[in-house]
């Protein structure tokens, strides 16, 4: 039964398309020159087609008259009536330059642009307007090019896109061509179903192009916009400036042409334009730039009235240019869209909330005490011929409070954070088999000749072939700067995974890891560090390291095993065992970089790090036993002995400086055991899970935390450290806005019982002593003396706000850049009743590092100044023994 069906359908869609007869257009001004970035909207069928650069557009219309609307940007539009006949047509649309004028609007300077209230009005209906449309079908044709016209030789050799062997000369001065046409289906409240029933590129098979297919999914209305901050968004008004700059009067509406002007350079906000109807207070046209790191994007949205009081986007013209580390090229995107059918949630509109608060207890479903109330100050605020900044904002949440679907407002209460696929595609088996009269049928926008000749040198190299069934989610281009640690020779030389077998693994650190440290107390250390990973299943793996190091200047071997598993991925449930004999710092908690410390002490005779000889056995535990509340317990033995400098080689050939603690009559050998109980709590602490797996993402309150920790005897005839000390903390990061956040965290502690105490058992203060560290400067001192520490009771607190605009970045010829800065500010008192003081500015620089200048206090005299360079990275290049 099915097949019949489907044949009589076919049938149809031929006859209808046999019928119809095609319309070819240009669009030039009046000296005849065409005008770019055009838009044509065919009424009866609610189409939209975005002209191409040249102005020509066509398609395929069946016998009858329409009515057309001819628009560009700068021109006035125009209506013309085109009666389609059985044969073909050309028509040539002349439009004239747009003469807006200010009208009665009269600008004094001192008073408030009228353009701000134009915008507090089209600020507080966005949400409706975000949440008007139930439901749609729809077609849209996509067109997109591509153009790289230069990519710098180191990154040629070095670049590779999802793991093939691609010549990327091959792509470059070549156009890149994509066109697809896709049936949509759009449910509320941000769901597509996206067909694409014919697809053609150019591109590359080694890319994956269905994941660029679709359409713009983000709308003017929301918060963000493509991901930066819409000039609609509840609190536009902090990130932009707007201007009135004409007014374009037409017999049925009033169109408000408002310059959008971001307060700060910043590639999270735009600039442009943006074309907002009188009384309705919707988007008629959006024509907005933004550009980060050399590359520009430049979008221009139109939107018609598909529907009485249905304002919806019907083309869109997107512009790339692209200019960043020497990689240059352009692109074009155009999307035109036609609606079939278009449903309206009219529950939402404003009116008909008024109509539902008056029927009162008479509606169907009567308004809850708190959404009477809303409604009646909605209702006030929407009677007033003019609001204020604080009322637009006002109206916006409450106006979002009444029409945010009940789906919408269910995600934001559950604590986890559920990843909505917005966008469903689906490629048609047929997609890639359509023939040249199939595409002639569909295509509005003419083929030039550089595009059809990439199609044909796509097909020659590839013989016509269609996507792989095992093409890759998305496109992975990947930088592999020296040789490659794929090969046998890069993992001898680098190091490297092999893989036994699909569950089990090695990791060899390589040549270049024979040497991991050099410092006076041992010397070199030269040997090797291999891990062995065993996935249990996809949530659960178990590993295993051993290290073997041969110390030159104690000539004794010094090894380490570490084993890890994770048993419970939604609860973070580890285990963590490790051994060894090595030289540990004294502060093994907050210490300093074993890395920088081993080029200090190489190329300039320093030594940061107070070293032991360690003899150790510890194991922890830690799990979350509800949501947020995280649970942590260890144990540890650790057989203690000093160390002194059996080693002086440095660059710079200065005396080395003396190991502390060295002297046994000070610090005697000692067997020390310990346990260690902590907890955490975060309130409403929200979460994601993927594959399996909990990660934890936000939460809105604070972080608490306590701690305990014991010392005791657990050998004979040996001077164990014996005490009791207990541990509180307070933290949280605040996200102000989305240029600057706020951190804090105070934490105290005291030993409650002190019979005996070695320099490893005392509380150390995280300090970065060193130039270079890699601790940032949010939660360290970094002027402290060298080892500070307390044996009896301790407050510090730390408070830090960071901002892309604070001193340096409101310099307008300094914007551009991408920096950060922060100022600090630590405290700390101990029993000896000093209170130290730190303050302190930085620079950060895109997250990769930071450069700071810090003043210290004691008893509010200037104790010292330094300097200090953040350097997070270095985590990554080494594994701290602790």
């Amino acid at each position: 039964m099915k097949q019949p069906l489907l044949y009589t359908l076919c049938c149809l869609l031929l006859h209808a398309t046999l019928q119809a007869q095609q319309l070819k257009g240009v669009i030039v001004n009046e000296q005849g020159d065409p005008v770019p970035n055009s838009t044509v909207y065919i009424q009866e069928t609610a189409k939209g087609i975005a002209a191409d650069n040249l102005g020509e557009f066509q398609t395929l219309l069946s016998p009858g008259t329409y009515t057309c609307e001819f628009r560009s940007l700068g021109y006035e539009s125009i209506n013309k009536n085109i009666t389609m006949g059985k044969h073909n047509q050309s028509i040539r649309i002349v439009l004239q330059e747009t003469s807006y004028m200010l009208g009665e609007v009269v600008v004094v300077a001192g008073d408030e642009d009228p353009a701000y209230r134009i915008m507090r009005k089209a600020i507080a209906y966005a949400p409706y307007y975000r949440y008007q449309i139930s439901e749609y079908h729809a077609e849209a044709y996509i067109k997109g090019s591509l153009t790289i016209d230069k990519i710098p030789g180191i990154f040629k050799r070095a670049m590779k896109v999802n793991s093939s062997d691609l010549d990327i000369n091959t792509l470059i001065g070549q156009p890149l061509v994509m066109e697809s046409q896709s049936q949509i289906h759009f449910t509320s409240p941000e769901r597509y179903s996206q067909n694409v029933v014919a697809l053609k590129s150019s591109i590359p098979k080694e890319f994956n192009v269905t994941r660029g297919l679709s359409i713009m999914t983000s709308s003017i209305y929301n918060r963000d916009l493509d991901g930066r901050i819409s000039p609609l968004a509840p609190g536009a008004f902090r990130f932009y400036a707007f201007r009135l700059e004409d007014v374009d009067y037409h017999p049925d509406h009033i169109v408000n042409k408002i310059k959008v002007i971001p307060r700060k350079k910043n590639p999270d906000l735009f600039s442009g334009y943006l074309y907002i109807l009188e009384n309705s207070w919707n988007v008629y046209i959006a024509d907005l730039t933004t550009s980060e790191l050399g590359t520009t994007m430049h979008y221009r949205i139109n939107f018609h009235q598909v529907k009485p009081s249905v304002y919806l986007p019907t083309t869109y013209d997107v512009t790339l240019t692209l200019n960043t580390m020497g990689v240059k090229g352009s692109g074009k995107y155009y999307a035109s869209m036609k609606y079939n059918s278009v449903e309206v949630d009219g529950s939402r509109h404003p009116e008909t909330i008024k109509e539902i608060a008056s029927a009162g207890v008479q509606a169907e479903d009567p308004l809850t005490p708190r959404q009477q109330k809303i409604v009646t100050e909605l209702e006030k605020l929407t009677q007033k011929e003019e609001l204020s900044t604080r009322e637009a904002y006002r109206m916006s949440k409450l106006m979002n409070k009444m029409v945010e679907p009940e789906e919408i407002q269910k995600q934001h209460e559950a604590l986890e954070i559920k990843e909505v696929e917005k966008v469903q595609m689906e490629v048609d088996t047929l997609a890639w088999r359509r023939d040249t009269t199939f595409w002639t049928s569909i295509r509005e926008l003419p083929l030039r000749i550089e595009e059809i000749r990439s199609y044909q040198r796509r097909d020659s190299l590839s013989g016509n072939d269609t996507i792989p069934e095992n093409e890759p989610a998305g496109n992975e281009v990947v930088l592999s700067i020296g040789e490659n640690p794929a090969t046998l020779f890069g993992k001898i030389t680098q190091g490297g995974v092999w893989q036994m077998n699909p569950n089990l693994s090695l990791r060899y650190g390589g040549l270049t890891g024979a040497l991991k440290e050099y410092n006076f107390v041992d010397g070199f250390w030269l040997g090797q560090t291999i891990s062995i990973n065993y996935a249990i299943d996809k949530n659960r793996a178990f590993s295993f390291s051993p290290s073997l190091y041969y110390t030159t200047a104690r000539q004794k071997w010094l090894w380490h095993v570490a084993a890890s598993l994770d048993y419970a991925p939604m609860s973070l449930g580890r285990f963590d065992f490790s051994a060894g004999h090595i030289s540990r710092d004294v502060n093994s908690m907050n210490g300093e970089s074993r890395l920088m410390n081993t080029l200090t002490a190489f190329s300039l005779g320093q030594n940061f790090i107070r070293y032991y000889d360690s003899r150790y056995l510890k194991a922890t535990h830690s799990i979350d036993i509800a949501n947020g509340l995280h649970l942590y317990s260890g144990a540890e033995i650790d057989q203690r002995a000093p160390l002194s400098n059996r080693a002086s080689f440095n660059l710079t050939g200065r005396e080395a400086p003396p190991n502390i603690p060295a002297d046994a009559g000070l610090y005697p050998p000692h067997k020390a055991a310990g346990i260690t109980l902590g907890l955490s709590y975060t309130p409403r602490y929200r979460y994601r899970v993927r594959e399996g797996r909990k990660w934890y993402a936000s939460s809105k309150y604070p972080t608490f935390a306590a701690g305990y920790e014991k010392g005791f005897n657990l050998f004979a005839d040996n001077q164990a450290p014996m005490y009791d000390k207990l541990l509180f903390s307070v933290s949280q990061k605040i996200k102000v806005s989305p240029f600057e956040e706020m951190d804090y965290h105070f934490s105290g502690g005291s030993f409650l019982h002190a019979a005996l105490l070695y320099e490893n058992d005392l509380h150390y203060f995280h300090n970065n002593r060193m130039l270079f560290t890699p601790s940032d400067f949010t939660r360290s001192f970094n002027l402290l003396p060298p080892y500070a520490a307390s044996g009896d009771w301790w407050m510090e607190g730390h408070l830090n706000y960071q901002s892309q605009y604070l001193l340096l970045k409101n310099l307008p010829f300094l914007q551009r850049f991408s920096f950060d800065e922060a100022v600090h500010i630590h405290g700390l008192i101990t029993e000896e009743r000093q209170i130290y003081l730190e303050g302190g500015y930085s620079i950060g620089f895109m997250g990769l590092g930071r450069a700071g200048i810090f003043t210290s206090f004691v008893d509010k005299k200037v104790e010292g100044v330094g300097v200090r360079i953040s350097y997070p990275l270095w985590y990554i290049l080494e594994k701290r023994l602790k």
